[in-house]
């Protein structure tokens, strides 16, 4: 059930977020970067800083995503508890005042969306499934299900949509032919149905061994300075991570102001 209206971004943030390295345990801390790029001029649009921490069965993940000079504009926390593919969000755009919330409760969740263009806000209260998937719990659930998602016909799931107060069903299959010497995968994302032939797709690109996305292109709902949404290419390199962060620098950076435009 949803309250309010919205206009959609699908997909987006949530694949940009999923690289962390896989099997981080007990209070290990995951630090490491991303850059988006223009798909045509190959221009820096933005980059991301991820922080992940794991203690015990519980994970919680900081994004910073930051304008070209370093300054972070917007914010994502995560917290995920029972299933890894559907964690409790909260993100903020400073430049926009933007802003969307989930929160998973058993068999219901809860959006929350708030345009930044005043302080009301949408709300929807979706139906939890097996393949309910929000944010970037959708790289546990590719790995989770990845001899599936590497058959022909891939696999289907539900993906949760704040700005659209509901979930879309995506299909994930390889993209081109399997080539098992290959150092990276390609995964092809689309809407289920007849609309993936006429809807936007998103090309996934992991590492065949570790199963690490490294690559990302497609829309993204990291919008630009002027409020439009943007298509990216965004390249993750394992060479590029940095040396774990201490919990007090995790907390340091959760606190760090964002900017109000990223152009000056």
């Amino acid at each position: 059930m949803r309250h309010g209206s919205r206009g959609t971004s699908w997909l987006g943030v949530a694949f940009l977020m999923a690289a962390a390295p896989a099997g981080a345990s007990g209070t290990t801390t995951s630090h490491y970067t991303g850059t988006a790029y223009a798909p045509g001029s190959g221009a820096i649009l933005y980059s991301e800083e991820h922080w992940i921490v794991d203690e015990g069965a519980s994970r919680e993940r900081l994004v910073l995503y930051r304008c070209t000079d370093g300054r972070p504009f917007a914010r994502k926390y995560l917290r995920y508890a029972n299933t890894p593919w559907l964690p409790d969000v909260d993100y903020e755009d400073g430049r926009t005042g933007y802003r969307e919330r989930v929160r998973v409760d058993g068999r219901r969740l809860s959006t929350t969306v708030v345009d930044g263009r005043s302080d009301n806000a949408d709300t929807a209260t979706l139906a939890v499934h097996p393949d309910t998937v929000v944010d970037a719990g959708f790289d546990d659930f590719v790995r989770m299900h990845w001899d599936t998602i590497s058959a022909p016909k891939g696999l289907s799931a539900r993906f949760v949509v704040p700005s659209h107060g509901d979930d879309l069903g995506l299909n994930i299959r390889p993209d081109g032919a399997d080539d098992p010497s290959a150092r990276v995968r390609r995964f092809r994302m689309a809407l289920d149905g007849w609309l993936g032939a006429i809807a936007p797709k998103v090309t996934l690109v992991y590492t065949a061994d570790t199963r690490r996305l490294v690559g990302f292109e497609g829309l993204s709902n990291v919008r630009g300075d002027d409020g439009k949404t943007q298509k990216v290419r965004i390249v993750f390199t394992p060479e590029d991570d940095r040396p774990p962060a201490s919990l007090a620098q995790v907390d340091a950076a959760r606190r760090l102001p964002l900017a109000g435009r990223c152009t000056r």
